[in-house]
């Protein structure tokens, strides 16, 4: 059961009726905000393993009908789920460590390709610079410039080993909390019930449920569209050519949950690897016009179709949303924007006080 949201006009009579509850609600808000960026290393993985346990819900679900007690087949979720996503890796870690490896050389490559190409250009930019050269003028003793005296940086490989231990530290917390959630769901859906009056208690449990139900819905399906992505990503480049496109489809995959931002970063790293590998710049153009066509089907196409309105958002609050849980948990929350953003509005839709954000971030 979807709610819907209430008239513009009913809000903003409420809204005017009592403005000290706007006052509480920014204040409170700005300590949450405060909390979530400062806490972010509390909050962070407990906020990724219940998106992860929404979008596992199903399939814990589906052997519980089928007599399976919740905590083996919560186990059993997990471990495929581990063993899966490990495989993966393995299989990937190999091209990837090489591509990395020569990443410096690739990126000067595809540089020196890219000043041939636009060689009129950088030749007036380099005139340019010789004329601002010729007339800077001296700052040093005896008119000459002062020497640099630059540290080389360290090497990415001296923050390999804290960084890897950190991620397999993360990656555990959120596994074992994910699988608790799993085990634990409808009793914990329960329990908040219990503490509820009683006139209140069905009507909040079954709230719970369904929007435990939507986002299930809504994590499931934007994980297949990404998934397809990858899969047809790497299907196209295989046929073009270019090396290792398993690899490039993993990356689409992972880097299409940052929206806007996600496709235009795979389209350069393509454009990049495609110079690098291809003699022509046509070869690259092609490559790189394949995953532009695949990312435009995918955004425009496919997605409206598969999710359609169920949990619809504006491109401003997408945008936002981008934003703001990017500015709060950097990389990882620009991937996990969308769904925190829908989860807000989807609690927003089922409490009054929090309809009038609905309306926003509605489409």
């Amino acid at each position: 059961m979807t709610t819907r949201p209430a008239s513009p006009h009913t809000l903003r009579e409420r809204t005017l009726a009592h403005p000290e509850r706007w006052f509480a609600a920014g204040t409170f808000f700005i300590l949450l905000v405060a909390a979530l960026k400062l806490a972010s290393a509390f909050f962070l993985p407990v906020i990724a393993s219940a998106l992860l346990a929404l979008l596992l819900a199903p399939a814990v679900r589906w052997q519980s009908k089928r007599g399976i007690p919740a905590v083996v087949a919560a186990g059993l979720v997990i471990t495929g789920l581990v063993v899966v996503v490990g495989t993966a890796m393995f299989s990937l870690a190999r091209p990837a460590a090489a591509w990395l490896a020569g990443a410096p050389e690739t990126i000067a490559q595809a540089q020196d390709k890219i000043q041939r190409i636009a060689a009129p250009l950088y030749n007036l930019q380099r005139n340019v610079a010789k004329v601002q050269e010729a007339t800077a003028t001296p700052t040093g003793a005896g008119g000459k410039k002062p020497t640099k005296v630059e540290m080389a940086p360290a090497g990415m490989l001296s923050k390999v080993p804290g960084t890897t231990l950190g991620f397999f530290g993360a990656v555990s917390t959120v596994l074992f909390l994910t699988f608790f959630l799993l085990a634990g769901g409808e009793r914990f859906s329960e329990k908040l019930g219990d503490i509820m009056p009683e006139r209140y208690r069905r009507q909040m449990i079954d709230g719970l449920r369904d929007m435990q139900a939507q986002m299930s819905r809504y994590l499931s399906t934007s994980a297949m569209i990404r998934a397809g992505l990858g899969l047809a990503t790497w299907g196209v480049l295989k046929l073009v050519g270019l090396p290792n496109p398993a690899l490039f489809g993993v990356v689409a995959a992972v880097l299409n949950f940052i929206p806007y931002l996600g496709s235009l970063a795979m389209l350069l790293i393509i454009g990049v690897a495609s110079l690098v590998t291809f003699d022509t710049t046509q070869q690259a153009l092609v490559a790189m016009g394949a995953f532009f066509v695949l990312s435009v089907v995918e955004g425009n196409v496919v997605t409206p179709l598969l999710l359609g309105h169920r949990l619809p958002l504006n491109a401003v609050a997408i945008f936002v949303g981008l934003l703001f849980w990017g500015w709060i948990w950097g990389i990882t929350g620009a991937v996990l924007a969308v769904p925190l953003t829908v989860l807000v509005k989807v609690i927003a839709d089922r409490v009054k006080p929090l309809e009038p954000l609905g309306v926003i971030l509605d489409s």
